[in-house]
């Protein structure tokens, strides 16, 4: 049974979009320094690097555009050598889809390696106007990193530079999610990167075997096994499905 449907993330129905705000900070042209601590880039991969690659930082401007371009080489190479380490379904997410969309910016390929590589999970900032929409990009339980999307460009933030109400779970919203309190289409994550592959696609392995392999009772068995909690936030017990997904996703 397929299962491409896992970035639905959580059955939330609370969407506070609409009543996120982001603080006053200073503007500026592109890849240029808008003030000590913000730096932006037309390039996913090249803010990541200003804050993850010691390199990188140490480059005079002139030499950091050549080095985006050779680390997006270096990362090719990588994943060619290394793509069994990453646990990847190769009908889905195979060594030649991601290379090749490493050579371009911005894909949601790219960036969904670039959350395994350098052990992140990015979360997409959309901005319009003074409300700012959330897209959590990864499955795994890594530290995030906000990289806010405004006027073109790219730059990373820091959550505590965003009001939101309630906490940051519940704000975050699916890759794919165009609608909701905030109605307009600007906010939907394909306006802002490049949809390579289809943003449901669940591209590890799956731990299980098909859900219809599984009792209820023998996916009960392994949530209490992982420690995973047999009930939803709004105290009503799991169904067969959601136990599915939930151990699949603490595997990933």
């Amino acid at each position: 049974m397929e299962m491409e449907h896992f970035l639905s993330y959580s059955d939330n129905t609370d969407n506070y979009s609409n009543k996120i705000t982001l603080n006053d900070y200073t503007q500026g042209e592109s890849e240029e320094k808008i003030n000590k601590n913000i730096f932006k880039s037309k390039n996913i991969l090249e803010v990541i690097l200003s804050e993850k690659d010691c390199n990188y930082q140490l480059l005079e401007k002139s030499g950091k555009e050549n080095y985006v371009i050779k680390k997006s080489l270096e990362l090719s190479s990588h994943i060619d050598e290394h793509y069994d380490k990453f646990n990847y379904n190769k009908r889905k997410f195979n060594k030649n889809l991601i290379s090749n969309s490493l050579q371009s910016k911005n894909n949601l390929s790219s960036i969904l390696f670039y959350n395994d590589y350098f052990n992140i999970n990015i979360v997409i900032c959309n901005k319009i106007y003074d409300l700012v929409k959330l897209f959590k990009t990864g499955l795994k339980n890594a530290p995030y990193m906000f990289i806010m999307y405004n006027e073109n460009h790219f730059n990373s933030i820091d959550i505590n530079d965003i009001d939101i109400i309630g906490d940051l779970e519940n704000n975050l919203s699916k890759i794919d999610e165009t609608m909701g309190h905030v109605d307009d289409p600007h906010y939907a994550l394909e306006n802002v990167i490049i949809f390579d592959i289809k943003p449901e696609t669940i591209i590890y392995n799956l731990y299980l075997k098909p859900i219809t392999t599984y009792k209820l009772d023998e996916l009960v068995n392994y949530a209490k096994e992982f420690d995973i909690s047999l009930v939803k936030g709004n105290g009503k017990k799991k169904v067969k499905k959601e136990l599915y997904d939930d151990i699949n996703l603490s595997k990933f």
